[in-house]
């Protein structure tokens, strides 16, 4: 068996995560840290950003090309959270909550 190179997680990944999000920001140590898995995620989730603003499409335009709407290169801005070149694709990033439900944290 190759050597393990990587320390296991013996209360498992999802417990480890629950109690670094209680122990708050910087005090408790994670296998998979904030600031690697944090980016990583964000880079999967603007794959589905990309697909979800492929299929935008205007049916009453007659031509293909100007038909779909979100097939271009989009522009992402990590620090404003935004598409920067196509603003009907960030109806997929944010969403306003109804009132009485909220996330509980000020918005950017």
């Amino acid at each position: 068996m190759p050597k393990e190179t990587i320390a296991r997680v013996k209360e498992g990944h999802y417990l480890q995560w629950v109690n670094a999000c209680i122990a708050g920001y910087g005090k408790a140590t994670t296998s998979s840290s904030f600031e690697y898995a944090g980016p990583f995620t964000e880079s999967i989730l603007i794959g589905n950003l990309a697909i979800r603003s492929f299929l935008l499409k205007n049916p009453q335009l007659k031509d293909w090309n100007d038909k779909w709407l979100g097939r271009k290169k989009l522009l992402w801005d990590a620090k404003n959270m935004k598409i920067t070149n196509f603003d009907e694709a960030n109806q997929f990033v944010k969403r306003e909550y109804r009132e009485g439900w909220n996330l509980g944290i000020a918005s950017r």
